[in-house]
């Protein structure tokens, strides 16, 4: 197939622009053939997609595989330390049943002592308090509303005792100053003191006969003084 190159007719035209051959293209391929190179292109292309993803699926899954190897075998390994731990301490069980016992055993007597009075220390709270206001105490009896063999009763709201105390001081000031002391106790579980008694006179100028005065007081026990060695709470009185 040749190509013969028209003359122009007009004569302004060089011979080289009127030999120029035109850069066309045209696709002169039949649409089958087309189809199935496109067909083949996609088709390779989702091979090598679907290759990528089994590949990638194939690294999760060994790498799964590896970490569930590694993570049964140090259950393994804690498993035998906790059965020879536990083997170990057959040789120490009667000392944990001890144990175990004696937390038992504290548990029910603090239930038990609950109530439990510190009648050492409620009775040198008395003296001391005595012997700072300058008040010496020579009887002290007391006893627990609802006590076992005593038919005490609550003086007043919160009381679970009485207490009865005697004593000499050098004058009735002397009296009054250990009263206020008392009063000052309600927080350590004794309130209510109440002069029930005092026997003996001052002379003239205010101080104290020889022989001084005595005198007889009442002390009310509320529940602020339970407490004990086995108790829940600290003794405020002091002692056990």
């Amino acid at each position: 197939m040749s190509t013969t190159a028209l003359m122009p007719l007009d004569p302004s035209v060089s011979p080289q622009q009127a030999t120029r051959v035109l850069g066309i293209r045209a696709n002169l391929l039949p649409q089958e053939i087309t189809d199935g190179r496109r067909a083949r292109r996609t088709r390779t292309a989702v091979i090598i997609t679907a290759l990528l993803v089994v590949g990638a699926l194939s690294g999760w899954y060994w790498q799964a595989a590896s970490l569930k190897k590694t993570a049964e075998a140090d259950f393994e390994d804690v498993t035998r330390q906790v059965a020879t731990v536990q083997k170990q301490q057959t040789k120490y069980t009667e000392l944990n049943q001890t144990k175990n016992a004696n937390t038992v055993f504290s548990g029910e007597l603090a239930k038990l002592m609950a109530s439990d009075l510190s009648w050492q220390g409620v009775l040198d709270l008395v003296r001391t308090t005595g012997e700072d206001a300058g008040a010496e105490v020579t009887e002290i009896s007391g006893m627990l509303a609802g006590a076992s063999g005593q038919t005490g009763a609550a003086t007043s709201d919160g009381a679970v005792g009485q207490l009865s105390v005697s004593g000499t001081a050098k004058d009735k000031k002397a009296v009054a100053k250990y009263i206020e002391g008392l009063l000052k106790l309600e927080k350590k579980g004794l309130a209510d003191p109440f002069v029930s008694s005092v026997s003996g006179s001052d002379d003239e100028k205010g101080t104290s006969t020889d022989k001084g005065v005595t005198f007889s007081l009442n002390l009310s026990i509320t529940d602020k003084a339970f407490c004990g060695q086995w108790g829940e709470t600290d003794c405020t009185s002091g002692g056990n």
